[in-house]
């Protein structure tokens, strides 16, 4: 079969409609993603359209930058984005067809975190350290009956008493310079954090609907006491940034929000919520929280430095 690379695309609905297609899309491999990475850090994307007997077959976004004026270094991260069913052994080929503009005798080089599953090895790449990329997709075509009865029973319970409580929980756009200061305020108490805010405001920015960056902020009475941002991209979106206070966590405001954020995402067009990382390691606590969704789990292959 003939394998065709299209790069540089610049017509970004035809992206968008693609991309809604993939259904497990991820957020870093989205368009506004790529223009928001430009805008705080000066990468240049670079997109590509792959296709296979004349089938668009995957999507993939290399972030490029130049070394030293010369050496052109290339970032796949969490992609490429499958558009249909397709064996691994197909994937690496795809993937061999998209590193062919980063290699050395070219003065490029390719680091990649390729969507492929856990154990997969690339040729023509050398895996590098550290845990490789765990999380859990929920299908919210289900329902909401359906994912209830999934929850872990401990989760459940703790939902059922958050919603006894007098918490009142709001969802909207327009919450985002409230959460990005309780964010703000979270990475100067712990000193780390995974997404800098002025990626969520540049994400904001090159957003496709209005929507695409939404809060749930949970009060008691006239107090905010808890919030979560969601990251929209296609048909998926992906739990960005979260807000707890005191109060909040002792009303079980997290449980309440995700647990509205599946309710209310349907509503908004999105099939499929990925709970944005599991780590066993930095954040047990966080991990087992999300765990408690009894989602999809998935691992990822790791890290990989073109040889």
């Amino acid at each position: 079969m003939s394998l065709l690379v299209a790069w540089d695309v610049t017509d970004r609905a035809e992206w968008e409609d693609l991309f809604a297609q993939a259904g497990w899309s991820t957020l870093v491999q989205s368009w506004a993603y790529g223009e928001a990475k430009r805008a705080v850090e000066g990468w240049r994307p670079r997109r590509a359209v792959v296709s296979w007997a004349g089938q668009p077959v995957a999507l993939a976004q290399v972030l490029e930058k130049r070394m030293g004026g010369l050496v052109r270094v290339g970032r796949l991260n969490r992609g490429p984005v499958w558009l249909r069913e397709m064996s691994v052994a197909d994937k690496l080929v795809v993937i061999d067809a998209l590193r062919k503009r980063w290699r050395w005798f070219n003065l490029g080089a390719l680091s990649l975190a390729p969507e492929l599953p856990e154990g997969t090895l690339v040729p023509g790449f050398r895996r590098r350290g550290g845990d490789p990329w765990c999380s859990a997709w929920i299908d919210l075509s289900q329902g909401p009956e359906a994912l209830r009865k999934r929850l872990d029973g401990k989760w459940r319970n703790m939902l059922n008493a958050a919603e006894k409580s007098s918490l009142l929980v709001e969802a909207s756009p327009d919450y985002r310079p409230w959460m990005l200061a309780r964010y703000c305020e979270l990475l100067e108490d712990k000193g780390f954090g995974a997404t800098p805010p002025a990626l969520i405001e540049a994400l904001a920015a090159h957003a496709h609907r209005p929507d695409d960056m939404l809060v749930l902020k949970a009060s008691s009475g006239h107090d905010p006491v808890a919030g979560i941002l969601l990251a929209r991209h296609g048909n998926a979106a992906t739990y960005l940034i979260g807000w707890n206070g005191d109060a909040g966590r002792k009303l079980k405001a997290n449980n309440r929000l995700l647990w509205e954020a599946v309710v209310e995402l349907p509503r908004r067009g999105v099939r499929w919520l990925d709970l944005g990382g599991i780590d066993d390691k930095l954040t047990p606590g966080i991990a087992a929280f999300k765990r408690g969704m009894n989602g999809e789990e998935y691992r990822l292959a790791g890290e990989f430095m073109g040889l």
